[in-house]
This record gives C-alpha cells, sequence and structure tokens, in this order.
C-alpha cells in the first residue's frame, strides 16, 4: 500500500496549521494505521478455518446458558465475533452493509448495526428460552409439521439461528420444521442465507428477500411468528405492522413469540430516574408517578386496534388513555417515560433496562406544567389535571404521539 504524504507550503503556519493536524484526525489516522499493520500481523486463516470457528461459537453459545449470565454473555461475544468473521469476508460494498433507510412500515436498520444484536444477552437467552420447546423434540419424539417465520431476521437471525443449530447437532431438531427468513435489506438476507447453508439447514430453511408487510402464504399456515423488530419506546420499526399483516396468515393455535409487549406512560423526575451517581435499575423508581397502561401487543388485539386515517395517508393506531394527577408538587421537574415490558413466553421476560429493547424511553415534548424557553411547534403543553391520549404513527418512522384530551364543556 502506498502512503501519499503531504507537506505543507512553506510559509503556512498558525490557525492553517493547526487546522490540518487537528489531534481528531491523526488519531483516526493512527488507529486506521494500527488496523492495517494487525491485519498484515496476523496468521492467515482459510474460510473453512472460519466456518469451523462460527459452527462451534454457536454450539458452545447455546450450552453456556446454563453456566450463568456472566459466561453467557462471554460466548455471546465470542460468537459474535466468529461470525463477523463470517460477514466481512462476504463479497458485500461497504455502502451497502452501513445502508440504512425509512421505508413506508418504518426504519431498516443497516446490517452493520443489526450484527450487534447476538451480543444483547437478556434479549438473546429469553427468545432462545422461550422457543426450545417450540422447535425441539425428544430423541424418540417425532414432532408435528411446523412451519415458523422470522420476519426482520437481520443479517444473523440472532434469534432462532444459533438455535437451530445447536438442536440439529444434538438431533433435537424437529425434523418436520419448516423455517422461513424474511429481511428486506439485500446485505443482511445475503449473510443469512450463507449462515444457513455454513450450518447446513437449507433443507428446513428458506430465505426471502423482501419487505415482511408484502409476504403471502396461505391463510392459516403459520404455526409460529418469531417477531423482534422494534427499538426502545416500541419505536421506529415495524413490528406492529408486521404483526397486523401475519395475523390471518397465522394458524387458528399459531404461537406469537413475544407473547405480549406492555407499554406504559410513568412520570419521573430525571434526578431520580437518572442520578449521577448511577443506580441499580433492578430497583424500582419509588419516586415515579405510574400513569397507565398505554397499548399491549399480542396475539389477541393486534387486529381491534382501532385507526384513524388522516390527510395525506398519515395513519394512527388509537391507544389508550391517562391522566396527569392533579395534586403534583413542582410539576415542571417531571417528565414523561415511556416504559417496556415483554413477554416473551410464559414465565419468560424481557423486563425494564434489561435489554436495548426495554430501555425506557423519555419524551421531552410533553411540558407538564410550564413552557419551555426553547418552545418548538411539536411541544405538547399540559399541566396537572390534564388527560392525554396516546396514538401511534404506523408510517414513516413508528412511535407515540400524545395528544391534550378537550374536557367537554357541561350545559
Amino acid at each position: 500500500m502506498d502512503i501519499e504524504i503531504n507537506t505543507l507550503p512553506i510559509g503556512m503556519e498558525g490557525a492553517e496549521q493547526d487546522s490540518l493536524y487537528h489531534p481528531d484526525l491523526l488519531q483516526s489516522l493512527n488507529q486506521n494505521l494500527r488496523q492495517q499493520l494487525a491485519t498484515r500481523n496476523a496468521p492467515l486463516i482459510t474460510l473453512e478455518q472460519r466456518q469451523q470457528q462460527a459452527r462451534a461459537a454457536l454450539t458452545t453459545a447455546v450450552s453456556s446458558r446454563e453456566l450463568g449470565r456472566i459466561a453467557f454473555s462471554q460466548e455471546l461475544n465470542k460468537c459474535y465475533d466468529a461470525l463477523t468473521a463470517i460477514y466481512t469476508s462476504l463479497d458485500l460494498p461497504p455502502e451497502q452493509r452501513s445502508l440504512q433507510y425509512i421505508n413506508r412500515h418504518g426504519l431498516v436498520m443497516s446490517p452493520d448495526y443489526c450484527i450487534k444484536t447476538i451480543t444483547d444477552t437478556p434479549r438473546v437467552g429469553a427468545f432462545w428460552q422461550a422457543l426450545e420447546p417450540l422447535i425441539g423434540v425428544d430423541t424418540n419424539t417425532e414432532g408435528k409439521a411446523q412451519h415458523l417465520v422470522y420476519p426482520a431476521c437481520g443479517p444473523y437471525a440472532p434469534l432462532l439461528l444459533p438455535l437451530l443449530y445447536s438442536l440439529k447437532q444434538q438431533e433435537r431438531l424437529n425434523p418436520l420444521l419448516k423455517v422461513t427468513l424474511i429481511d428486506v435489506h439485500p446485505a443482511a438476507a445475503h449473510t443469512a442465507l450463507e449462515l444457513v447453508n455454513l450450518c447446513g439447514l437449507a433443507d428446513q430453511v428458506d430465505v426471502l428477500c423482501l419487505d415482511a408487510c408484502d409476504y403471502q402464504a396461505e391463510p392459516g399456515s403459520v404455526n409460529i411468528l418469531l417477531l423482534e423488530s422494534m427499538q426502545h419506546g416500541f419505536g421506529r420499526e415495524a413490528h406492529l405492522s408486521i404483526c397486523q399483516h401475519f395475523e390471518s396468515l397465522l394458524a387458528h393455535d399459531a404461537i406469537m413469540v413475544p407473547e405480549n409487549i406492555s407499554i406504559c406512560a410513568v412520570l419521573v423526575k430525571s434526578a431520580e430516574e437518572y442520578p449521577a451517581e448511577g443506580r441499580d435499575t433492578s430497583i424500582a423508581n419509588s419516586g415515579r408517578i405510574e400513569l397507565g397502561s398505554i397499548l399491549e401487543v399480542n396475539r389477541h388485539n393486534v387486529l381491534q386496534l382501532q385507526t384513524l386515517e388522516l390527510d395525506g395517508g398519515n395513519c394512527l393506531v388509537e391507544c389508550d388513555q391517562v391522566r396527569i394527577p392533579d395534586n403534583i408538587v413542582d410539576a415542571k421537574d417531571y417528565i414523561l417515560l415511556l416504559t417496556t415490558r415483554i413477554k416473551v413466553a410464559e414465565n419468560c421476560w424481557i423486563e425494564e433496562y434489561e435489554s436495548g429493547i426495554s430501555h425506557p424511553l423519555p419524551d421531552l415534548s410533553v411540558c407538564i406544567g410550564f413552557t419551555p424557553n426553547d418552545y418548538k411547534p411539536g411541544d405538547l403543553l399540559a399541566k396537572p389535571g390534564d388527560s392525554l391520549k396516546f396514538y401511534y404513527r404506523k408510517l414513516g418512522l413508528p412511535g407515540f404521539l400524545p395528544a391534550l384530551v378537550k374536557s367537554e364543556v357541561s350545559s
């Protein structure tokens, strides 16, 4: 590799010189050079060796669940490294790997971002725990024909693929199970297909590259819907739209994983919820004011949700209404927080703060008892005693929209 060195013209000095040698730029250059040196000095690893390492990492990660949270997390990180070695060896242009965009149903994350999901220990562990009894069989049990669909699976299909491979190695994978992986991002779908072939699962697993809301199948033909397409605050991605699309495709006794997603509204003081010295998030903040549930997402209610069609093609889902207590002292010190609690399966939960998808989401546009100095058109001015009606945007960037409820004037 030829490195071109540019010298300063004679007489250039002062501020111009400082700008060319900014410390951040120099640090970035040094890091890039170190990475190139490390690559050159590293022992050569063949593709076959990478594949062997990836298969071994998948099996070890699944079996390490019994060793405790720390050991499991360490093995998931090793699994991430092994799969990423495969991912980076594929013939995928860097601009395609890093591409993210918004389609009609929500944000499509870049594969470079999605690959990190497999290191989210509580999320991965909860889904594997929920899925194993659904797709695994004892060696003396035949199992029954099932069709599992995993939309928005991402490049590694992390909530399912490692478990599939591990069960197959143990001869415990239901041989009558058929799996369909779906992702709209070509780089993600391409990577998922490579990993399916790597794991020897092509006879049971299909990979489709399309928008999950365009997927078609015989009504009632899907037995298990595995779906996690959301960020904290149940926002940005297309989880709800995909759920509603698949409802007509599910068998009458089909199982949706997760079983239920509950989003609630609470009021908190920032200093209590996020103290400078940190706090144990497993212990609830006693200073919270619980306003109530605003949305539950499960198999039974996704088609019962009422929608409003507005001008410009906007579609809002009607959610629940909550009331701000009228006896709050120092109301201006409180912020609105949307919390998420996920029931993946019976006795299998992802609690607040445990995972990236269950961190509470502050909504700083709701101003209670004050008018901000930098008031913006999207801000909502409320006061103690007001009621808030929540709506959910399905298109563009999905997320919650609180609105003031107009009180009826008594005659």
